[in-house]
């Protein structure tokens, strides 16, 4: 329901862009184009323990490289210049950023003895991947195209664990507002974009399904900022 309503709220942005400029805005193209950068990835989270209700809190980051590519429609270039229209459009990511971590624990085991006690390795991988977006632009203002964005995103999480406690954790989805800016130039049909975003997802939850030992959930909230250089034409 909340991603319904965020992604209504982002269509009603660009149907006030649209009425503003009803008489200009009529004309508008289609144009597609991939960009290339990078991305640092946060993430803090807490461990909650299964037997005591402890838990731990732990952040961990990361940086990865990414290509998208992307269609867009450009609605009042005849108003605001070639290329250089209000832009609604989808965006899909290729590639991927992971965080791992490895540890030896102790753990105390009565069924041996009483005070006994066992060691054994965690090991547990995140890997965040297919990420996509919706966005609105404006048209790039002063001689530098200085345009703002905003916008909708969805990633999914996948979790590679291998823990001697034996517990197994799912994989999700999430979601996350966009926010950014950049620098858009149009001409000849191609246009070149330099772009800086900010991704806030939602919390995660994920619950341990496989033993009643270690952790039963583990919760965490991302973010990610990237940079990158796109090109695309403009039909």
């Amino acid at each position: 329901m909340i991603k319904k309503i965020k992604i209504a709220a982002v269509a009603g942005a660009l149907g006030v862009f649209l009425n503003l400029y009803a008489t200009p805005l009529m004309a508008f193209g289609f144009g597609i184009g991939g960009t290339f950068g990078g991305a640092h990835v946060e993430a803090t989270g807490t461990e909650t323990m299964n037997t005591s209700s402890a838990t731990k809190d732990r952040s961990k980051d990361a940086q990865t490289a990414l290509a998208s590519g992307y269609a867009q429609i450009i609605v009042g270039d005849s108003y605001f210049g070639e290329g250089n229209g209000f832009a609604v459009g989808i965006q899909h990511f290729f590639g991927e950023a992971s965080m791992s971590e490895t540890k030896v624990t102790t753990r105390t085991n009565i069924i041996d003895a009483v005070g006994a006690t066992e060691s054994g390795t965690q090991y547990a991988n995140v890997v965040f991947s297919d990420l996509r977006n919706i966005f609105i632009e404006t048209p790039g203002f002063t001689p530098l195209g200085i345009y703002l964005k905003a916008g909708w995103a969805e990633m999914d999480i996948t979790t590679q664990e291998d823990l001697y406690t034996g517990g197994t954790f799912g994989d999700a989805s999430v979601d996350g507002s966009v926010v950014g800016f950049g620098f858009k130039k149009a001409a000849g049909g191609f246009q070149i974009k330099t772009e800086y975003n900010y991704t806030d997802w939602d919390s995660i939850s994920l619950s341990n399904t496989g033993t009643d030992a270690g952790s039963s959930k583990v919760t965490a909230t991302p973010e990610h900022w990237t940079v990158s250089v796109g090109i695309g034409y403009i039909f």
